[in-house]
Protein backbone atom coordinates (compact mmCIF):
# COMPACT_ATOMS: atom_id res chain seq x y z
CA UNK A 1 0.00 0.00 0.00
CA UNK A 2 1.38 3.43 -1.21
CA UNK A 3 1.66 6.29 1.15
CA UNK A 4 -1.55 7.89 -0.28
CA UNK A 5 -3.33 5.22 -0.21
CA UNK A 6 -2.37 4.40 3.83
CA UNK A 7 -3.40 7.95 4.59
CA UNK A 8 -6.62 8.07 3.04
CA UNK A 9 -7.39 4.60 4.72
CA UNK A 10 -6.29 5.72 8.05
CA UNK A 11 -8.72 9.20 7.45
CA UNK A 12 -11.44 7.29 6.34
CA UNK A 13 -11.02 4.63 9.56
CA UNK A 14 -10.54 7.57 11.99
CA UNK A 15 -12.67 10.71 11.42
CA UNK A 16 -15.77 9.21 9.83
CA UNK A 17 -17.37 5.95 11.91
CA UNK A 18 -20.42 7.56 10.96
CA UNK A 19 -22.95 4.60 10.13
CA UNK A 20 -23.93 1.14 10.94
CA UNK A 21 -22.18 -1.33 9.21
CA UNK A 22 -20.72 -5.24 8.84
CA UNK A 23 -18.72 -5.28 12.15
CA UNK A 24 -16.61 -8.72 10.18
CA UNK A 25 -16.09 -6.27 7.29
CA UNK A 26 -12.75 -4.31 8.44
CA UNK A 27 -13.58 -1.86 6.27
CA UNK A 28 -16.93 -1.46 7.03
CA UNK A 29 -17.97 1.82 8.76
CA UNK A 30 -19.23 1.59 12.55
CA UNK A 31 -21.63 3.22 14.47
CA UNK A 32 -19.56 5.56 16.96
CA UNK A 33 -20.94 4.04 20.14
CA UNK A 34 -20.74 0.22 19.14
CA UNK A 35 -16.78 1.59 17.99
CA UNK A 36 -16.10 2.91 21.26
CA UNK A 37 -17.60 -0.22 23.35
CA UNK A 38 -15.73 -2.16 20.96
CA UNK A 39 -12.59 -0.71 21.84
CA UNK A 40 -12.95 -0.60 25.58
CA UNK A 41 -13.75 -4.52 25.75
CA UNK A 42 -10.59 -5.05 23.18
CA UNK A 43 -8.46 -2.52 25.57
CA UNK A 44 -9.60 -4.62 28.58
CA UNK A 45 -9.20 -7.55 26.99
CA UNK A 46 -5.36 -6.64 25.91
CA UNK A 47 -4.71 -5.67 29.74
CA UNK A 48 -3.78 -2.44 29.05
CA UNK A 49 -3.48 -0.18 31.88
CA UNK A 50 -4.93 3.35 31.19
CA UNK A 51 -2.88 6.60 32.96
CA UNK A 52 -3.49 10.51 32.28
CA UNK A 53 -0.15 12.51 31.45
CA UNK A 54 -0.20 16.16 31.53
CA UNK A 55 -0.70 16.49 27.42
CA UNK A 56 -3.50 13.43 27.76
CA UNK A 57 -4.44 9.72 28.52
CA UNK A 58 -1.85 6.65 27.45
CA UNK A 59 -2.88 3.23 27.39
CA UNK A 60 -0.08 0.54 28.29
CA UNK A 61 1.43 -2.73 29.41
CA UNK A 62 4.06 -4.20 31.22
CA UNK A 63 6.12 -7.83 31.18
CA UNK A 64 8.69 -9.28 33.30
CA UNK A 65 11.34 -11.51 31.84
CA UNK A 66 13.99 -13.82 34.34
CA UNK A 67 16.86 -12.32 32.13
CA UNK A 68 20.01 -10.57 33.83
CA UNK A 69 21.93 -7.67 32.74
CA UNK A 70 25.42 -8.47 31.46
CA UNK A 71 27.51 -7.00 34.34
CA UNK A 72 28.33 -3.81 35.72
CA UNK A 73 30.35 -1.60 34.42
CA UNK A 74 29.36 -2.95 30.64
CA UNK A 75 32.84 -4.02 29.19
CA UNK A 76 34.29 -1.90 26.48
CA UNK A 77 32.39 -1.65 23.45
CA UNK A 78 34.22 0.23 20.78
CA UNK A 79 34.42 -0.96 17.61
CA UNK A 80 30.97 -3.26 18.24
CA UNK A 81 29.24 -0.27 18.22
CA UNK A 82 29.44 2.34 15.30
CA UNK A 83 29.06 5.44 18.43
CA UNK A 84 31.36 5.73 20.99
CA UNK A 85 30.90 6.90 24.87
CA UNK A 86 32.81 9.04 26.58
CA UNK A 87 31.57 7.61 29.58
CA UNK A 88 31.60 4.03 31.79
CA UNK A 89 28.27 2.82 30.95
CA UNK A 90 25.87 1.04 33.58
CA UNK A 91 23.89 -1.38 31.85
CA UNK A 92 20.47 0.18 34.02
CA UNK A 93 21.25 3.04 32.15
CA UNK A 94 20.58 1.57 28.46
CA UNK A 95 16.63 1.59 27.16
CA UNK A 96 15.89 -0.92 24.46
CA UNK A 97 13.10 0.50 22.00
CA UNK A 98 11.25 -1.37 18.68
CA UNK A 99 8.38 0.07 17.31
CA UNK A 100 5.09 -1.60 15.46
CA UNK A 101 3.88 1.36 12.47
CA UNK A 102 1.32 1.58 10.09
CA UNK A 103 4.22 0.66 7.34
CA UNK A 104 7.87 1.06 6.06
CA UNK A 105 8.03 3.40 4.09
CA UNK A 106 8.71 5.77 7.21
CA UNK A 107 7.71 9.67 6.74
CA UNK A 108 4.88 11.97 7.50
CA UNK A 109 2.68 8.85 6.93
CA UNK A 110 3.70 6.18 9.02
CA UNK A 111 2.22 6.33 12.96
CA UNK A 112 4.05 4.34 15.57
CA UNK A 113 1.15 2.91 17.01
CA UNK A 114 3.08 0.21 19.30
CA UNK A 115 6.17 1.47 21.26
CA UNK A 116 8.17 -1.07 23.01
CA UNK A 117 10.48 0.33 25.62
CA UNK A 118 12.77 -2.36 27.98
CA UNK A 119 15.26 -1.81 30.52
CA UNK A 120 17.01 -4.09 33.47
CA UNK A 121 15.82 -3.53 37.41
CA UNK A 122 16.01 -5.94 39.88
CA UNK A 123 17.32 -8.77 38.15
CA UNK A 124 15.34 -9.35 35.13
CA UNK A 125 14.31 -7.15 32.56
CA UNK A 126 11.14 -4.92 32.87
CA UNK A 127 9.22 -4.11 29.27
CA UNK A 128 6.50 -1.90 28.84
CA UNK A 129 4.45 -1.00 25.37
CA UNK A 130 2.81 1.96 24.92
CA UNK A 131 -0.09 1.46 22.81
CA UNK A 132 -2.01 4.13 20.55
CA UNK A 133 -5.96 3.03 20.52
CA UNK A 134 -5.83 5.90 17.71
CA UNK A 135 -4.27 8.69 16.18
CA UNK A 136 -5.53 11.15 18.51
CA UNK A 137 -3.24 10.47 21.54
CA UNK A 138 -0.15 10.32 19.80
CA UNK A 139 1.29 13.27 21.30
CA UNK A 140 0.41 11.87 25.15
CA UNK A 141 2.25 8.44 24.27
CA UNK A 142 5.42 10.56 23.01
CA UNK A 143 5.49 12.77 25.89
CA UNK A 144 5.48 9.86 28.37
CA UNK A 145 8.12 7.88 26.23
CA UNK A 146 9.92 11.27 26.57
CA UNK A 147 9.71 10.94 30.47
CA UNK A 148 10.57 8.01 30.32
CA UNK A 149 13.90 8.31 28.49
CA UNK A 150 15.21 10.86 30.63
CA UNK A 151 15.65 8.28 33.36
CA UNK A 152 18.77 6.76 30.58
CA UNK A 153 21.97 6.98 28.61
CA UNK A 154 21.67 4.70 25.80
CA UNK A 155 19.11 3.78 23.37
CA UNK A 156 19.61 0.39 22.22
CA UNK A 157 17.40 -0.47 18.60
CA UNK A 158 17.52 -3.07 16.17
CA UNK A 159 17.92 -1.37 12.37
CA UNK A 160 15.73 1.22 14.80
CA UNK A 161 19.01 3.82 13.37
CA UNK A 162 17.20 4.47 10.63
CA UNK A 163 13.61 4.00 11.04
CA UNK A 164 12.57 4.08 14.55
CA UNK A 165 14.42 6.58 15.77
CA UNK A 166 13.80 8.78 12.72
CA UNK A 167 10.29 8.00 12.62
CA UNK A 168 9.70 9.17 16.26
CA UNK A 169 11.66 12.40 15.50
CA UNK A 170 9.13 13.50 12.50
CA UNK A 171 5.82 12.27 14.74
CA UNK A 172 7.14 14.69 17.56
CA UNK A 173 7.87 17.26 15.38
CA UNK A 174 4.22 17.56 13.85
CA UNK A 175 2.75 16.66 17.31
CA UNK A 176 5.20 20.05 18.21
CA UNK A 177 7.15 18.29 20.88
CA UNK A 178 10.81 17.94 20.95
CA UNK A 179 12.51 14.52 19.90
CA UNK A 180 11.98 12.12 22.78
CA UNK A 181 15.59 10.36 22.37
CA UNK A 182 17.47 13.34 21.65
CA UNK A 183 19.62 13.11 24.80
CA UNK A 184 20.55 9.56 24.53
CA UNK A 185 23.06 7.65 22.48
CA UNK A 186 21.91 4.99 20.01
CA UNK A 187 23.61 1.60 19.76
CA UNK A 188 22.17 -0.18 16.82
CA UNK A 189 22.22 -4.02 17.48
CA UNK A 190 22.34 -4.52 13.50
CA UNK A 191 26.18 -3.27 13.50
CA UNK A 192 27.81 -5.49 15.98
CA UNK A 193 25.26 -8.41 14.40
CA UNK A 194 27.19 -7.47 11.38
CA UNK A 195 30.78 -7.82 12.62
CA UNK A 196 30.06 -10.84 15.07
CA UNK A 197 27.77 -12.73 12.64
CA UNK A 198 27.81 -11.28 8.84
CA UNK A 199 30.52 -14.08 8.22
CA UNK A 200 28.61 -17.43 9.35
CA UNK A 201 24.91 -16.48 9.17
CA UNK A 202 22.74 -16.27 5.86
CA UNK A 203 21.55 -12.78 6.90
CA UNK A 204 21.64 -11.08 10.12
CA UNK A 205 18.55 -10.21 10.30
CA UNK A 206 17.18 -10.56 14.34
CA UNK A 207 14.82 -13.74 14.40
CA UNK A 208 17.74 -15.31 12.48
CA UNK A 209 20.08 -14.28 15.04
CA UNK A 210 17.79 -15.22 17.68
CA UNK A 211 17.30 -19.08 16.36
CA UNK A 212 21.16 -19.20 15.16
CA UNK A 213 23.33 -17.18 17.85
CA UNK A 214 20.54 -16.80 21.07
CA UNK A 215 19.01 -20.32 20.52
CA UNK A 216 15.73 -18.29 20.85
CA UNK A 217 12.72 -20.40 19.11
CA UNK A 218 9.46 -18.00 18.52
CA UNK A 219 6.45 -20.52 19.92
CA UNK A 220 3.16 -20.27 18.36
CA UNK A 221 1.15 -16.68 18.98
CA UNK A 222 3.99 -14.73 16.90
CA UNK A 223 2.74 -12.90 13.70
CA UNK A 224 4.87 -12.03 10.27
CA UNK A 225 5.86 -8.17 9.82
CA UNK A 226 4.07 -7.67 7.02
CA UNK A 227 0.72 -8.04 8.46
CA UNK A 228 1.05 -5.96 11.51
CA UNK A 229 0.25 -3.01 9.61
CA UNK A 230 -3.20 -3.92 8.43
CA UNK A 231 -4.15 -5.13 11.85
CA UNK A 232 -4.23 -1.84 13.82
CA UNK A 233 -6.29 -0.34 10.70
CA UNK A 234 -8.54 -3.04 11.40
CA UNK A 235 -9.26 -2.30 15.03
CA UNK A 236 -9.33 1.49 13.80
CA UNK A 237 -12.24 0.30 11.98
CA UNK A 238 -14.59 -2.31 14.13
CA UNK A 239 -12.99 -1.53 17.67
CA UNK A 240 -12.16 -5.18 17.59
CA UNK A 241 -9.24 -7.07 18.39
CA UNK A 242 -8.46 -9.33 15.86
CA UNK A 243 -4.71 -10.27 15.91
CA UNK A 244 -3.57 -7.30 18.41
CA UNK A 245 -2.91 -9.44 20.93
CA UNK A 246 -0.32 -11.30 18.42
CA UNK A 247 1.36 -7.94 17.56
CA UNK A 248 2.23 -7.32 21.02
CA UNK A 249 3.62 -10.72 21.37
CA UNK A 250 5.53 -10.69 18.57
CA UNK A 251 6.68 -7.05 20.00
CA UNK A 252 7.56 -8.29 23.64
CA UNK A 253 9.48 -10.90 22.30
CA UNK A 254 11.88 -8.63 19.76
CA UNK A 255 12.65 -7.10 23.04
CA UNK A 256 13.62 -10.10 24.72
CA UNK A 257 15.51 -11.04 21.73
CA UNK A 258 17.30 -7.57 21.70
CA UNK A 259 18.36 -7.64 25.27
CA UNK A 260 19.65 -11.62 24.96
CA UNK A 261 21.51 -10.56 21.81
CA UNK A 262 22.93 -7.33 23.35
CA UNK A 263 24.28 -9.94 26.24
CA UNK A 264 26.06 -11.93 23.69
CA UNK A 265 27.76 -8.90 21.87
CA UNK A 266 28.56 -7.99 26.00
CA UNK A 267 30.45 -11.32 26.23
CA UNK A 268 32.47 -10.97 23.08
CA UNK A 269 33.47 -7.86 24.50
CA UNK A 270 34.70 -8.88 27.89
CA UNK A 271 36.54 -12.17 26.03
CA UNK A 272 38.52 -8.83 24.76
CA UNK A 273 39.03 -7.29 27.40
CA UNK A 274 40.68 -10.66 29.22
CA UNK A 275 43.73 -10.02 26.67
CA UNK A 276 45.31 -12.61 24.74
CA UNK A 277 44.85 -15.54 26.71
CA UNK A 278 40.79 -15.86 26.11
CA UNK A 279 41.87 -15.88 22.00
CA UNK A 280 42.51 -20.36 22.84
CA UNK A 281 39.11 -20.81 24.10
CA UNK A 282 37.15 -19.03 20.72
CA UNK A 283 36.04 -20.77 17.68
CA UNK A 284 38.16 -19.94 14.60
CA UNK A 285 34.80 -17.73 13.36
CA UNK A 286 34.93 -16.21 16.60
CA UNK A 287 38.71 -15.30 16.30
CA UNK A 288 37.63 -13.33 12.92
CA UNK A 289 35.46 -11.47 13.58
CA UNK A 290 37.20 -10.29 17.12
CA UNK A 291 40.42 -9.77 15.35
CA UNK A 292 38.69 -7.28 12.62
CA UNK A 293 37.19 -5.35 14.97
CA UNK A 294 40.55 -5.67 17.25
CA UNK A 295 42.38 -4.40 13.87
CA UNK A 296 39.37 -1.47 13.64
CA UNK A 297 40.50 -0.57 17.43
CA UNK A 298 43.99 -0.15 16.17
CA UNK A 299 45.07 -2.98 18.73
CA UNK A 300 47.92 -4.73 16.62
CA UNK A 301 49.01 -7.12 18.95
CA UNK A 302 45.50 -8.70 20.15
CA UNK A 303 44.35 -8.55 16.53
CA UNK A 304 47.55 -10.58 15.80
CA UNK A 305 46.57 -13.29 18.74
CA UNK A 306 42.74 -13.63 17.32
CA UNK A 307 43.78 -13.91 13.59
CA UNK A 308 46.71 -16.18 14.41
CA UNK A 309 44.78 -18.71 16.51
CA UNK A 310 42.03 -18.57 13.69
CA UNK A 311 44.04 -19.67 11.09
CA UNK A 312 45.28 -22.53 12.75
CA UNK A 313 41.77 -23.65 13.72
CA UNK A 314 40.23 -23.12 10.74
CA UNK A 315 39.77 -25.62 7.69
CA UNK A 316 42.38 -26.19 5.37
CA UNK A 317 40.11 -28.07 2.61
CA UNK A 318 36.77 -26.69 0.85
CA UNK A 319 35.40 -23.38 0.54
CA UNK A 320 35.56 -22.70 4.51
CA UNK A 321 38.43 -21.18 6.56
CA UNK A 322 41.59 -20.81 4.09
CA UNK A 323 39.26 -21.96 1.09
CA UNK A 324 37.29 -18.58 1.80
CA UNK A 325 38.92 -15.52 0.10
CA UNK A 326 37.44 -13.02 2.63
CA UNK A 327 38.88 -14.86 5.73
CA UNK A 328 42.29 -15.67 3.66
CA UNK A 329 42.46 -11.70 2.86
CA UNK A 330 41.98 -10.98 6.34
CA UNK A 331 44.16 -13.05 7.81
CA UNK A 332 46.75 -12.10 5.39
CA UNK A 333 46.04 -8.46 5.70
CA UNK A 334 46.55 -8.78 9.92
CA UNK A 335 49.04 -10.87 10.69
CA UNK A 336 51.67 -9.56 7.95
CA UNK A 337 51.88 -6.51 10.45
CA UNK A 338 53.46 -9.56 13.09
CA UNK A 339 56.25 -9.61 10.50
CA UNK A 340 56.39 -13.77 11.03
CA UNK A 341 56.96 -14.02 7.24
CA UNK A 342 57.41 -18.00 7.06
CA UNK A 343 53.51 -17.70 8.91
CA UNK A 344 52.26 -15.84 6.06
CA UNK A 345 54.01 -18.35 3.55
CA UNK A 346 52.48 -21.27 4.79
CA UNK A 347 48.93 -19.02 4.88
CA UNK A 348 49.27 -18.11 1.33
CA UNK A 349 50.28 -21.72 -0.11
CA UNK A 350 47.68 -23.18 2.86
CA UNK A 351 44.99 -20.62 0.40
CA UNK A 352 46.11 -22.22 -2.91
CA UNK A 353 45.99 -25.41 -1.33
CA UNK A 354 42.51 -24.82 -0.63
CA UNK A 355 41.78 -23.15 -4.10
CA UNK A 356 42.24 -20.16 -3.48
CA UNK A 357 43.60 -19.67 -7.08
CA UNK A 358 43.33 -15.71 -7.76
CA UNK A 359 45.78 -13.61 -8.73
CA UNK A 360 45.22 -10.76 -5.87
CA UNK A 361 47.38 -14.51 -3.55
CA UNK A 362 49.68 -15.04 -6.41
CA UNK A 363 50.42 -11.26 -6.10
CA UNK A 364 50.77 -11.45 -2.02
CA UNK A 365 52.92 -14.29 -2.79
CA UNK A 366 55.15 -12.78 -5.61
CA UNK A 367 55.63 -8.95 -2.93
CA UNK A 368 56.48 -12.11 -0.32
CA UNK A 369 58.89 -13.74 -1.95
CA UNK A 370 60.43 -10.99 -4.00
CA UNK A 371 60.49 -8.48 -0.82
CA UNK A 372 61.12 -10.30 2.34
CA UNK A 373 62.11 -13.88 1.49
CA UNK A 374 64.32 -13.14 -1.27
CA UNK A 375 63.58 -16.06 -3.41
CA UNK A 376 63.03 -14.40 -7.08
CA UNK A 377 62.19 -17.55 -9.06
CA UNK A 378 59.43 -17.95 -6.91
CA UNK A 379 58.03 -14.58 -6.82
CA UNK A 380 58.65 -14.52 -10.63
CA UNK A 381 56.46 -17.61 -10.62
CA UNK A 382 53.65 -16.05 -9.07
CA UNK A 383 54.25 -12.60 -10.74
CA UNK A 384 53.34 -14.36 -14.14
CA UNK A 385 49.98 -15.93 -12.51
CA UNK A 386 49.35 -12.43 -11.13
CA UNK A 387 49.04 -10.84 -14.74
CA UNK A 388 51.56 -8.07 -13.03
CA UNK A 389 54.06 -7.21 -16.03
CA UNK A 390 56.21 -4.20 -14.43
CA UNK A 391 56.71 -6.69 -11.61
CA UNK A 392 57.49 -9.85 -14.29
CA UNK A 393 60.23 -7.83 -16.49
CA UNK A 394 61.58 -6.11 -12.80
CA UNK A 395 62.00 -9.49 -11.38
CA UNK A 396 63.65 -11.00 -14.59
CA UNK A 397 66.16 -8.24 -14.79
CA UNK A 398 66.83 -9.08 -11.35
CA UNK A 399 67.58 -13.12 -12.17
CA UNK A 400 69.74 -12.18 -15.36
CA UNK A 401 71.94 -10.36 -13.44
CA UNK A 402 72.28 -12.10 -10.35
CA UNK A 403 73.35 -14.74 -12.75
CA UNK A 404 75.54 -13.33 -15.12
Amino acid sequence: MDLKKRLAQLDRLSRRPVSMGNPSNPHAQQDPAVLASNRLATIAELGLRESASSVGTVWSREYRDILSDPGNPLPDLREFFSRPIDFEADPREILFLDTETTGLAGGTGTIPFLVGVSWWEKGGMTTRQYFLPEPGHESAMLHELSVLAAGFRIVVTFNGASFDLPLLRTRARLNRLDDPLAELVVWDLLVPARRLYGNRLPDCRQQTLEREVCDLRRAEGDIEGSRIPQVWFDFLATGQGGLLSRVMTHNHRDMVGMGRLFILVAEAARSLDQGVDSTEKLDWLDGWALGRICERRRDTDLALACLGFSVVAAPRHGSRGLGDPRFLADALRILKRGGDWLLVERIINDGLSAGVDEPWLHREAAILYEHRLGEWPKALDHALKSGEDHRVTRLRRLLDESTS
